[in-house]
């Protein structure tokens, strides 16, 4: 809950849950359902191997007279010395690459 002047602004309900190989997530925000309004967050990662991860993130927005949902899509490779992940979604593409030369370097 998130309070301004002694009136709440923001509150939401959030949700986990942790399998051998998988992870969901599940958040709802400012439900209101007399003004018809609500925030859904979703997530869901899965193991498809012991070295990659796929998954995607599903938010969900409504209140009257506006309504849209965005999709994107992930997916996490670790090696033994690097990790790469790419997100792609609406918004575009985000790609990420972590390599450990060394104990002191890592790039």
């Amino acid at each position: 809950l998130q309070t301004h002047q002694a009136k709440f602004v923001t509150w939401q309900f959030d949700g986990e849950y942790r399998g051998d190989d998988c992870t969901a997530t599940l958040t709802l925000g400012n439900p209101d359902l007399l003004g018809e309004s609500v925030i859904l967050v979703a997530h869901f990662l899965q193991s498809v191997t012991s070295r990659l991860v796929l998954g995607g993130e599903m938010v969900y927005h409504r209140r009257p007279g506006e309504e849209g949902a965005i999709l994107t899509l992930a997916g996490k490779y670790t090696a033994l010395k690097w990790v790469a992940t790419l997100n792609l979604g609406y918004g575009g593409a985000h790609a990420s690459y972590y390599h450990r030369a060394n104990e002191q370097v890592s790039v």
